[in-house]
This record gives C-alpha cells, sequence and structure tokens, in this order.
C-alpha cells in the first residue's frame, strides 16, 4: 500500500496486469515546517511489484510539485535478511534495494525498527525509530506493574532493554542448526530474576513462523512463569500459517496470551494478535 499525506493510492490494472493510477495533482497540499514545504509518501510493504509503483508516484509528484522536500515512510525494510553475502553467486539484494530507494532521492527515509543495521547504513538520510511506542502501547493493555521482559537472544536484549531501563529482564540463549536455522533448544538467562509465577512480555523485531518466541514460551513455562505475552515490530502473515508455524500453536493452546505487532507488514487477522497502526 502506497499513500500520499496520508491519502491511500489507488492502483488499478489495465488488462494485460500493467498499472493504472490516477493521481490529481490539485487534491494534493504540501505541508510546511519551518517554512519548507515537504510532501510524505508512505509505503506499508506488500509485495515487490510496489517498488514500481513507488517509482512511479514519486516520478508523478515531481512533475507538479518541484521546490518541497520528499519524505519516505517505509516501516519495514524488505530484504533485510539478505544483509551480506557469503559467496559471489549470492545476490545482494539488501544493497541493490536500498540503491534503489537512493537513486529516487528523498530527502530523509522513515523505517521502524530496522531488522539489520545494514539497511541503516545502506539508505541515505535514513532515520531508524525506536519501537517504544508501541510496546508501551502492549504494556499498557497487559497493564502489569510487575512484568518482567524477556529478549530471545543477547543480541534483542542488547537492543531494546535501554528502551525501558525500569523494567527488569531476562533473556534467552538459542542453539542452531546453522545448516538450515532450525532452533534445537534454548538456555534461559534468568539475570538473577526469580520467574516463577510472573508475568513475562516476550520482545522480538520481526515473527515469520514464531520460532523464537514458540521456543523461549516453552522454556519460560517449564521455568513456572505465569502469563506470557509477545510482542513483536513486524510480524509476517506467515504466522497464521498451520502447517508451518509454531506461534500459531502457542496462541491456541494458551501458552502464549497475546501477540502484540504492527501493520507494517501483517494484514491477516486472529483473535490472538492485536495490530496498531504506524
Amino acid at each position: 500500500m502506497i499513500k500520499i499525506n496520508n491519502d491511500v493510492v489507488k492502483i488499478e490494472k489495465f488488462p494485460d496486469g500493467t498499472p493504472r493510477i490516477n493521481i490529481d495533482s490539485n487534491d494534493i497540499t504540501e505541508e510546511h515546517y519551518d517554512g519548507c514545504g515537504f510532501i510524505t509518501i508512505t509505503w506499508l510493504y506488500e509485495n515487490d511489484a510496489e517498488m514500481f509503483y513507488l517509482l512511479l508516484v514519486k516520478k508523478h509528484l515531481e512533475r507538479f510539485f518541484t521546490n518541497v522536500a520528499y519524505y519516505l515512510y517505509i516501516s519495514y525494510v524488505p530484504n533485510a535478511r539478505m544483509d551480506r553475502t557469503k559467496s559471489n553467486d549470492e545476490v545482494f539484494t539488501l544493497k541493490y534495494f536500498c540503491d534503489f530507494i537512493n537513486w529516487l532521492r528523498f530527502s530523509a527515509v522513515y523505517v521502524l525498527d530496522a531488522h539489520s543495521d545494514v539497511s541503516v547504513a545502506l539508505i541515505n538520510n535514513c532515520i531508524n525509530e525506536n519501537p517504544k511506542t508501541y510496546i508501551d502501547n502492549a504494556l499498557t493493555i497487559i497493564a502489569n506493574n510487575d512484568i518482567i521482559l524477556y529478549f530471545p537472544d543477547a543480541g534483542a536484549a542488547k537492543r531494546y532493554s535501554g528502551l525501558l531501563p525500569e523494567i527488569p529482564y531476562c533473556y534467552g540463549e538459542k542453539n542452531r542448526d546453522w545448516k538450515t536455522g532450525k532452533i534445537l533448544g534454548l538456555n534461559i538467562r534468568t539475570n538473577g530474576i526469580e520467574l516463577e509465577g510472573k508475568d513475562i512480555l516476550i520482545i522480538d523485531d520481526i515473527c515469520s513462523y514464531g520460532g523464537s518466541i514458540f521456543y523461549s514460551a516453552k522454556a519460560l513455562k517449564e521455568l513456572g512463569v505465569n502469563k506470557i505475552y509477545a510482542y513483536a515490530t513486524h510480524t509476517e502473515n506467515s504466522v497464521l500459517d498451520h502447517e508451518k508455524g509454531t506461534l500459531i500453536k502457542s496462541l491456541e493452546d494458551g501458552t502464549v496470551e497475546c501477540l502484540f505487532t504492527t501493520n507494517s507488514l501483517f494484514t491477516g487477522k486472529h483473535n490472538k494478535i492485536s495490530v496498531m497502526e504506524v
């Protein structure tokens, strides 16, 4: 989905599948800050075809609005998992995606809780916004002043614990099969916290099938925790896959009370998934 100043751009198709887009420049009002005009384009990623639509929209606007700044809000950065290559036959998709964004020459590109710092480094004028507002919203809904934060690995602990320094936290250490990526087991580093009977909020940046949350919740339950909630800034629709998904099982059997996420990527619906708008 692409928006101009919060208005959705309607993408229609000709019979051959090519896009037909109508944007009336008279309906667009440039905003102003400190005497400078700007237009905001928001891209909520759904598929790669939208890269072409983004190009068309930006170039069309430039015909009519020449002396303004253009700001891009792209909460979820696609291709961030491919943030390095190990051999010459691997295509560095993240770099080339960022090259494309840079070619469009935005005055600023705002991303939310980027999965890889490499993407932030590769995108010009990039501002990586932290997810504290959304985590705070989840905590408000949970409404438990004694809750403990849990991070699936040490990297996530380092990344997020500083956002909520007043709340104690623990974290996991995953044992993976590096050939397949499958999680083989998980150890909990409690940081000296007595977890029995406590409520937990698991925090992570991205959730696909939910393996990290699933195995974390299983290990936490073995330590006697009470209620477990989960938060992921970006959740793929694959989380709903009952065949490959793991977290969906924990949500539906009550092991995990609820998954909080944003609409940066997730477009599905489930009564145990609470979605916040970015």
